[in-house]
């Protein structure tokens, strides 16, 4: 079936398509630059992650064979160890090279517009609740405490393993990172960087012996509510859930 050229996604791709005479049309100025890192008042309850400990040994190619989209989790809480090497695998900072924190997923321009939160339901040592991560500090910070597995299912198309995970991940879109470089095609490279984050955490929550589902069928602006998030400025792009399998250690 042939796409409707009048049809709004076809016609994003066919306006932010490069050509060599339209490459450097429009004015680099045109949008204003949004912080690299988020922040929250000094007083917000934190919990400080401790370091993606490396004694998490697995073959990088029989992760890849294994992945799958895995949906039956236990009720046991993942530990607050595992949760950090999830958060250091797929948005963790690797090297600082020329005053920029690479970080282990990659970004077009090294820009990150992606935010990382994590809804937990049963982590070791971490209240339930909506938390943030603070990537230079490598920390969380509580955004809203309670239990939010209902409003993540019904959110989520009421797919009910989003309530029965040990945790949600929850990424959004901070376009402003990335417009004042990239203009309109910076859409494009954010829900890219966002794939690569989720890839990483997949293989990752596989090499841990979790079972990870990314999942984008979601209603945004509940998400976007659920984190406190202002539509205008940060969109909710992405989600994937984590918790432990049956017949796992």
């Amino acid at each position: 079936m042939t796409q409707k050229p009048s049809a709004i996604g076809f016609q994003y791709l066919k306006e932010t398509r490069y050509a060599r005479d339209t490459l450097r049309g429009e004015p680099l100025d045109q949008y204003p630059r949004s912080p690299l890192y988020k922040t929250y008042p000094p007083d917000t309850p934190r919990v400080q992650l401790p370091p993606a400990a490396e004694t998490f040994k697995a073959d990088f190619w029989r992760c890849v064979q294994q992945r799958r989209s895995l949906r039956d989790y236990l009720e046991q809480p993942l530990s607050l160890e595992q949760l950090s090497a999830l958060l250091w695998a797929s948005q963790g900072v690797t090297a600082v090279q020329h005053h920029f924190a690479l970080r282990a997923a990659p970004s077009a321009g090294a820009l990150y517009p992606v935010e990382t939160y994590v809804a937990v339901h049963r982590v070791e040592g971490v209240k339930p609740g909506i938390w943030h991560f603070h990537v230079p500090d490598f920390s969380l910070e509580l955004v809203s405490p309670g239990d939010f597995r209902r409003s993540l299912v019904l959110a989520g198309l009421n797919q009910q393993f989003l309530g029965t995970a040990g945790v949600v991940f929850i990424w959004t879109g901070i376009l402003g990172r990335s417009l004042w470089k990239y203009r309109q095609r910076a859409v494009r490279y954010l829900f890219l960087d966002a794939g690569h984050i989720c890839g990483n955490l997949h293989l990752a929550a596989t090499a841990l012996g979790l079972g990870c589902c990314p999942v984008a069928a979601f209603f945004d602006e509940e998400v976007e509510q659920i984190v406190h998030a202002n539509p205008e400025e940060e969109i909710a792009v992405y989600l994937a859930s984590v918790g432990r399998l049956a017949g796992r250690p």
